[in-house]
């Protein structure tokens, strides 16, 4: 049972993963049907982004309050009815519309992914659990990215928005049906919080400046992912290089290979590692000297590029260790709002840098964009990161049990 509770989370947030990361590839055929200029473009893909930020604290009260099988279930139908109405939507609003919808069902997963995690797996394994969860969705958005690459440019993004909303139709279903919240010892021994404590719960995680850096730090160095691979990467590369759009996308995902290989690295690494700040800084530090390298040399050896974007993506494995941080860092009861608040921050700089760098771009370019105007924008992604390496050394040292704040 706790494996397939875990299964059917990490599945939920394979889903997730995907969408999010695949609104680069859509990017091209969105703009032309629905003749958008990059500020448009930018805010449409955020669509899907926006919910997901302001739904997890939300998320994870709700789901602390009445359990996973219950909100990630009405999560799965939302997000059903959202694809549904996103692939047959034939205006800029009402593509907007139901992409929120889209992403406002598709907040819930990560928190749930979460608190099965917490309630099924042993403590000390939290860390390992999770990071193999990462991996293996990472691992599956690689593939679907290729084979959404292949699939798209020859077929229409309907077709694939249209038959997603079947598959999470399925999974809601599945997670109505076989998902239990917790074992049967703790529905004795851990009764859920009442939403004032909750409440009282949140207002101390708004006071407390550890958090926001936990949070803040991972959303900085998350961006490779949201921002890089999702959106901007592979038209960038395309227009900066001899890459067709396919091949670009195929660029990109290093930096997701390089995340891939790092994560179940650090599930062993994480728990012999004492000075958690300095390997975190280190980890932000050389992520942006790297993908400063890529975009101001964007017509360097192809190989050299794609090693330079596989170790962005390795050391951005950082982005993960904030989680297991606020996990050992509060009590019991409301670790899912912990989670919620700082995934918040953690998504939050994807699409507000997104939109920032399609300002630049748009106000210092014009249609056909250059690749100056590209870079100009982009360069607010190293900057990012170079914050990070230094705001980390605000963030809790509660990576493993038994540590100063873990509480």
């Amino acid at each position: 049972m706790p494996y397939l509770n875990w299964a059917i989370s990490v599945f939920c947030f394979m889903l997730h993963l995907t969408v999010q990361l695949s609104s680069g590839m859509l990017a091209g055929q969105l703009a032309q049907e629905f003749q958008l200029e990059a500020i448009s473009m930018a805010v449409l893909m955020g669509m899907v982004f926006y919910p997901n930020i302001l739904l997890q604290i939300p998320a994870g009260i709700v789901t602390d309050r009445f359990g996973v099988r219950k909100v990630l279930s009405t999560g799965a139908f939302v997000c059903a009815i959202g694809a549904y109405g996103f692939a047959h939507s034939y205006t800029f609003y009402q593509a907007c519309f139901f992409r929120f919808w889209m992403g406002a069902g598709l907040s819930f997963s990560f928190v749930s992914m979460a608190y099965l995690m917490a309630n099924w797996m042993p403590r000390d394994s939290f860390s390992m659990m999770f990071s193999i969860a990462e991996m293996i969705a990472l691992t599956f958005t690689i593939f679907a990215m290729r084979f959404l690459s292949a699939w798209i440019s020859q077929g229409s993004w309907r077709i694939f928005v249209h038959s997603f909303s079947y598959v999470v139709l399925c999974l809601g279903i599945v997670v109505l049906l076989l998902v239990k919240d917790k074992p049967d010892h703790l529905e004795d021994m851990q009764k859920p919080l009442s939403m004032v404590d909750l409440l009282t719960q949140l207002k101390l995680f708004m006071k407390d400046i550890k958090m926001w850096a936990n949070g803040i730090y991972s959303g900085l160095l998350f961006t490779c992912l949201t921002c890089f691979v999702a959106q901007w990467g592979p038209i960038f590369l395309s227009e900066a290089t001899t890459m067709n759009l396919d091949d670009a996308v195929s660029m990109c995902t290093m930096i997701t290979f390089g995340l891939i290989v790092a994560c179940p690295l650090l599930s062993f690494v994480l728990p012999k590692v004492e000075n958690i700040h300095m390997i975190l800084s280190l980890c932000a530090l050389v992520s942006s000297i790297l993908l400063s390298a890529v975009v101001l040399f964007p017509m360097m050896n192809l190989m050299l590029m794609r090693v330079c974007l596989f170790i962005v993506g390795f050391c951005s494995v950082g982005y993960l260790v904030p989680f297991t941080i606020a996990h050992y860092y509060v009590r019991p009861g409301s670790k899912s709002t912990a989670i919620g608040f700082t995934n918040m921050l953690a998504t939050i700089f994807g699409p507000m840098i997104s939109f920032f760098i399609a300002v630049i771009v748009d106000f210092f370019g014009k249609q056909p964009y250059t690749l100056n105007d590209y870079q100009l924008g982009l360069y607010l992604l190293p900057i990012s990161m170079f914050f990070a390496s230094m705001i980390c050394f605000l963030m809790p040292g509660t990576h493993k049990p038994g540590r100063n704040d873990d509480i």
